[in-house]
């Protein structure tokens, strides 16, 4: 018994020892994926949905492949994985995207769909240092899915900024206001295309105290496609003078205001930049008026000396 416990204690002690001596060595990793799931609530007929999955290792010393395989006998045919069904990570990278692309079919029945991604870890073509042991490491991606019979129009403002712009300029009669582009990160969470109804601003002074201006979008503003997110613009017109302002925004999603808040506006003298101001529609109506006023009255007044002639000449 005492020589069993001897001879232990020596295993224990000299196995280090002997594991380094022979000169081999173990790949130690972490292996992981955020989000862990596929998830939309709110799919429809015919609509694409894609989300991004992030693959992370700890060790990047080795190159290494992610062999990707579904599990969703339901929605097997719904699975696109963009990237292919293996995914190279080279060696250094940390972080690989993987991009999973849902189209729903224009037949899918309302309900519910689960399944799951199979990921796992492999070394890539074998690049793996002298003596090595590698571990092969996986993750599994849940998939929850919901078609649905209704249209949901919806969208989340991500990030705004405005540009310095030139300040309104006169031609003959004409002023021609200055153009303020409004930069828009737009999050689409609905499942149909959309765009802000509107965009107000309220233009102050630079303490923003006094009021000076109100003024909202002219023309539509780009749609988004579902579950995207794109930087969108609205143009406002601005009559005010070089200078600089606080402009109070609102950005409306029909009636109900989906997003508000305080910007810097930078107006500076007209020519400074080389961006082009509002054209026609961007006049006062009252300039419109006058310039469409003589064109009228011309173009009648030629179909009336048409009109007159034609009466005057005889018919054969």
């Amino acid at each position: 018994m005492i020589k069993t416990v001897r001879h232990l204690v020596m295993f224990v002690l000299l196995s280090p020892m002997l594991f380094f001596g022979f000169g081999a060595s173990v790949a130690h990793a972490g292996f992981g994926i955020t989000p862990p799931y596929v998830k939309n609530t709110s799919l429809t007929r015919n609509s694409t949905y894609e989300q991004q999955i992030l693959l992370v290792r700890s060790e990047t010393n080795i190159a290494q492949k992610a062999e990707i395989s579904i599990d969703a006998p339901e929605i097997q045919d719904w699975i696109e994985i963009v990237e292919g069904e293996v995914i190279r990570m080279p060696q250094g990278e940390q972080k690989v995207p993987m991009t999973v692309r849902i189209t729903v079919p224009e037949n899918a029945e309302f309900k519910d769909y689960k399944g799951a991604i199979r990921i796992r870890t492999l070394p890539d073509d074998d690049q793996v240092a002298p003596g090595a042991v590698s571990i092969s490491l996986g993750a599994l991606v849940d998939i929850d899915l919901s078609v649905i019979d209704r249209k949901i129009f919806d969208f989340r403002v991500r990030k705004i900024s405005a540009a310095d712009l030139n300040e309104g300029h006169k031609l003959l009669w004409l002023f021609f206001p200055g153009k303020i582009n409004f930069d828009m990160l737009i999050e689409n969470t609905g499942n149909v295309e959309i765009a802000p109804s509107k965009v107000e601003f309220r233009i102050f002074d630079r303490a923003g105290k006094v009021l000076l201006e109100e003024t909202e979008n002219i023309g539509k503003i780009q749609k988004i496609k579902p579950y995207a997110t794109e930087s969108v613009t609205a143009t406002l017109p601005t009559r005010l003078p070089a200078d600089s302002y606080v402009a109070r925004y609102r950005v409306f999603n029909g009636d109900e205001v989906k997003h508000e808040g305080d910007i810097s506006l930078n107006i500076l003298a007209a020519g400074t930049l080389e961006t082009a101001s509002f054209g026609f529609v961007g006049l006062s109506v009252a300039h419109k008026v006058s310039v469409l006023l003589p064109v009228f009255a011309l173009l009648i007044t030629v179909l009336y000396i048409w009109h007159m002639r034609r009466r005057k000449t005889p018919r054969k």
